[in-house]
């Protein structure tokens, strides 16, 4: 029987995916193709393939490192004083993404749907969902992130109309743009595959079968690459590049367009789903949150402390107000993410196998 601190490596997969695909897939056509042109596509590939890379590394150290939460690690690594400290910083960086989820989804919600309805309404209607599935032990944080992760096929089902006509022109040449907006269309995309870091921080809840089962969950960012690979296809597909640079959120004003003799504006259909795909997004980073919380100043629960972290989101998404103050926090984002994600848990985990551990399982 599974027990209640325990997940199996398929839910640590879904977990990953609905950490990953959260608020950023509405805007991610114009992002990637403000660098790259029509040849978005082909460095959306490129850049989950370096992502898929570094997950399988994360694999690979994980597995010589044993049985050992990744933030006790940080710890262990780098001593109580300076660990300690890097954990608060991690605190801190998951706090900042949170703040800009929550942002991007009030923001996207008042462009589309409700203009005249008040910011703060629609940033508690998100967080108190949020802070009750967050409360939750990992097996049912887990057991929802698979659970919404079937809404996924239903999104791509809604897209469907577009092949009916496509303009596969849009796509050619292959590779005009040149190698230099392709590598700028990597880091673009890249950006919209953060998230795969949750492997690090949900992997010490595998516990039967650990490495098997890790494996198994590795290969998450190869299925959100699909993903996102068909929902970029499917805009460039119906719009030209010029135009998809002009449009926001490009999948939203397709689905708007298209409409069938029984069911009209589908665009609120697939924002009614996207909504609990990106709630879930933000759930699993709660979660986190809480639980290093609990571990920093040496908590009982983590539930103690989601209120608290809600709070805070709550405040600072208050003080935020202008469209442009948004942008230019989003902006930050590359720079935290390549730091917390890339350059602090490589050094930890070698660090830890190289002085710490030093030995493989």
């Amino acid at each position: 029987m599974q027990k209640n601190n325990e997940i199996t490596g398929w839910q640590l997969f879904f977990l990953i995916v609905q950490t990953q695909i959260g608020v950023g897939i509405l805007s991610l056509p114009k992002d990637i193709s403000a660098e790259a042109g029509h040849d978005a596509w082909i460095s959306l590939i490129l850049g989950g393939i370096i992502i898929q890379l570094l997950l399988l590394i994360f694999l690979w150290l994980l597995l010589r490192a044993g049985e050992i939460s990744y933030f006790d690690m940080i710890i262990k690594s780098f001593g109580k004083l300076a660990g300690n400290i890097l954990v608060f910083c991690y605190l801190v960086y998951i706090l900042y993404i949170l703040t800009v989820s929550n942002l991007s989804f009030t923001k996207v919600l008042s462009d589309w749907i409700y203009v005249d309805t008040p910011k703060e309404l629609l940033v508690i209607l998100f967080l108190l969902p949020a802070a009750y599935c967050a409360g939750s032990k990992i097996i049912h944080v887990a057991r929802f992130s698979m659970i919404v992760s079937c809404l996924l096929p239903l999104l791509i089902l809604l897209l469907i109309p577009v092949y009916s006509s496509p303009e596969f022109i849009h796509l050619l040449p292959i590779g005009s743009e040149g190698l230099p907006a392709i590598i700028g269309g990597m880091k673009a995309s890249m950006l919209s595959y953060i998230g795969f870091e949750a492997f690090l921080y949900f992997s010490k809840y595998v516990k039967s079968n650990r490495e098997k089962e890790l494996k198994k969950a590795a290969w998450s960012t190869s299925f959100v690459l699909l993903f996102y690979l068909f929902m970029i296809i499917s805009t460039q597909l119906y719009f030209h590049v010029k135009e998809i640079l002009v449009v926001p959120y490009a999948v939203l004003y397709i689905l708007k367009s298209l409409s069938f003799v029984i069911m009209e504006r589908i665009d609120l259909i697939f924002l009614t789903l996207w909504i609990v795909v990106a709630l879930t997004s933000f759930i699993n980073y709660l979660f986190v949150a809480a639980e290093e919380t609990k571990l920093l100043f040496n908590l009982k629960s983590h539930q103690r402390v989601i209120m608290f972290i809600v709070t805070s989101v709550f405040v600072l998404s208050l003080f935020i107000n202008e469209k442009q103050s948004i942008i230019k926090l989003q902006s930050l984002v590359p720079y935290a993410a390549v730091i917390f994600t890339v350059i602090l848990p490589l050094a930890t985990l070698c660090i830890y196998l190289l002085f710490r551990k030093g030995h493989a399982t």
